[in-house]
């Protein structure tokens, strides 16, 4: 069994890549999508005396797995998937209730599962002219839902919507002491993963009217990605082959001899 083990564990690290490579080309037009990034993390026998590194181009090439061959505690391990949360490219619409968020920070949006967390800004009025999202749930402002009573909407740089003029409401725009233990839901939607990390109410936050905000994906880098993960996985399966073929050989020979 020498190798193997660390040979399917590079596998599955692999295969997490590609999901997470296939995750983002999906949502490549996604307004107000974050790419995931996979981080990896070595999972070495300090007996090896072998040092760890975390350069991905090293982890997607030959030669990363070419020294492992044969070790049986080491194995590459997903630590986790973090978040790119550096802006996307601004679309302009000029609809009136597209909005978009130049600098860090989030619309909060009231669904049936409690306060939802998202840098998509396509917004619409429903029929009770509630400002609300594409899946009709309401975008709050201060004072809760905002209602549209009038015709022209106007919204300024620090989310105040006002309607025919006068001030309606204003958008609770939210930052987090950390964005990246947020949790990615459906819908372009986040929330925190601990109770304790509260949004806070920020009105530094930058409000772009009749612009959306696209996705952060950048194409060509996630196909290099992808095609070095197939590479990579192609390796492993030869390597796994070639284990399996010298374990054959070592169990025919110990026959031989016993």
């Amino acid at each position: 069994m020498s190798g193997v083990y660390s040979l399917v564990k590079a596998a599955g690290a692999v295969e997490r890549k590609m999901d997470t490579v296939s995750n983002n080309l999906a949502n490549v037009n996604t307004t107000g999508f974050k790419e995931d990034q996979p981080s990896f993390r070595e999972v070495l026998s300090k007996a090896q005396q072998v040092l760890p590194e975390s350069e991905e181009e090293r982890f997607l090439s030959h030669e990363y797995l070419d020294q492992y061959v044969g070790m049986e505690k080491s194995a590459v391990t997903v630590d986790e998937i973090g978040k790119n949360f550096s802006p996307g490219p601004m679309q302009q619409t000029d609809n009136a209730l597209d909005l978009a968020i130049n600098n860090e920070g989030f619309f909060t949006i009231d669904t049936p599962f409690g306060q939802r967390f998202t840098r998509n800004g396509n917004f619409q009025l429903n029929s009770e002219g509630t400002i609300v999202t594409s899946d009709n749930y309401p975008v709050l402002g201060e004072n809760g839902p905002i209602q549209v009573k009038g015709q022209e909407i106007f919204v300024d740089y620090q989310g105040r919507v006002q309607v025919d003029g006068q001030l309606a409401d204003r958008l609770l725009t939210v930052r987090f002491r950390n964005q990246d233990n947020l949790q990615k839901l459906g819908n372009s939607f986040f929330a925190p993963i601990s109770s304790d990390d509260v949004p806070i109410p920020s009105e530094e936050v930058r409000v772009q009217q009749g612009m959306l905000e696209g996705s952060n994906v950048n194409t060509v880098m996630e196909m290099t990605r992808m095609i070095s993960a197939n590479r990579t996985y192609e390796s492993i399966q030869k390597s796994l082959s070639s284990v399996d073929r010298m374990n054959e050989r070592a169990i025919s020979i110990s026959r031989l001899r016993g």
